[in-house]
């Protein structure tokens, strides 16, 4: 890696006389010493190079706002985040992690001040679990959001924001966005977190009242602010779908059979059963950010058995399939009614306010 360090400062180097280049050139063994070690781990050095040359702009852009030491943090945490996805073979055109690296980070500045590693690890990773089945772009605004929130309260008197809860600020907003499995963290997580931070990461107004959504939406996963409304006003009744065939990124290799809900908060958590080659028993976990299906475990929990099923579908929702399946159960705002069908690989949640 000597050879071709890319803190070279020479007039053929397109980093040459940047903030950026002059850090990697004074830091050049510890720079190396993380370069070579991505190579050892698979990476291409030409695909090493390349992904350094893209930080150029992301660290020269936030340059005149961090002093030497917040500079020298971050870059290494550029660099070194960097590398580990180009061994990964998760830095390409269209990746989460480069665009996390290369978009986001430049976005949440006090968070980079205060512990850069950190961040720039926890905006990589979290970003590719986002992508499989939630809101990226939401995730990413509300990332940003928090940021700033943040930015505001270590402007006053308060004391800088520490690792944990910048990963409790990604935790919450990655829930807000979809991660329904980080439900119970993210609840938890957002208690912790300062007011407006909290309310930035869940997309909630300023001033929101947070510990009081939080309270309602613990006890109810299908209420939140605005969205019982807007659905009490439909000319129909609100439908999500869950689920899919697996060859198109679903859960699924035949078709599911609703069996009922399961105990815990209402409405979250519902019991599944394919049939062929075998049966499978499924956990259907959904809220109203988002959902997902895990296998279950043999012997887990109670599971109600497929029973009699009224093969009427729900009043106003003009589906022409048959019914193989449904169950129903009631929230605090909602009525809730999960319908699976004879032609679909799809799980139908019906909500209807009380």
């Amino acid at each position: 890696m000597n050879a071709r360090h890319p803190g070279d400062s020479t007039s053929a180097d397109p980093l040459a006389g940047s903030p950026f280049a002059e850090q990697l050139t004074r830091e050049r063994d510890h720079f190396n010493a993380v370069l070579a070690r991505a190579v050892a781990l698979g990476a291409d050095r030409d695909d090493v190079a390349a992904a350094v040359r893209e930080l150029r702009p992301v660290v020269d852009g936030l340059a005149p706002a961090l002093d030497g030491e917040e500079l020298a943090g971050v870059v290494d945490a550029l660099v070194s985040t960097a590398a580990r996805c180009v061994a990964a073979r998760r830095w390409r055109s269209g990746s989460v992690e480069r665009w996390a690296v290369l978009a986001l980070t430049p976005q949440v500045l006090p968070w980079l001040r205060a512990a850069p590693a950190v961040t720039v690890a926890a905006l990589a990773d979290a970003a590719r679990q986002v992508a499989v089945r939630g809101d990226l772009t939401g995730w990413g605004r509300r990332v940003s959001a928090a940021a700033e929130a943040t930015g505001v309260l270590s402007s006053g008197p308060r004391t800088a924001p520490g690792a944990t809860s910048i990963r409790d600020t990604v935790l919450v907003a990655a829930w807000r966005s979809g991660l329904v499995r980080y439900r119970q963290a993210a609840l938890r997580a957002a208690a912790s977190l300062p007011s407006p931070v909290a309310a930035a990461a869940l997309d909630l107004a300023p001033g929101t009242d947070v510990d009081a959504v939080l309270e309602r939406h613990a006890s109810d996963p299908w209420w939140w602010p605005g969205q019982a409304a807007a659905a009490s006003h439909g000319p129909a009744p609100a439908v999500s779908r869950f689920g899919g065939f697996r060859g198109f990124g679903g859960p699924w290799l035949t078709l599911p059979l609703v069996v009922g809900p399961l105990p815990g908060e209402p409405g979250l958590l519902w019991a599944v059963r394919t049939a062929r080659p075998q049966a499978e028993d499924w956990t259907l976990v959904c809220d109203v950010h988002g959902w997902a299906v895990l296998r279950a475990a043999p012997g887990a929990d109670e599971r109600p058995a497929p029973g009699a099923t009224d093969r009427t579908p729900p009043a106003g929702v003009p589906w022409l399939d048959d019914v193989t399946g449904q169950a129903s159960t009631l929230t605090p705002s909602t009525h809730l009614t999960l319908v699976s069908r004879e032609h679909s690989y799809s799980l139908d949640l019906v909500r209807v306010p009380r």
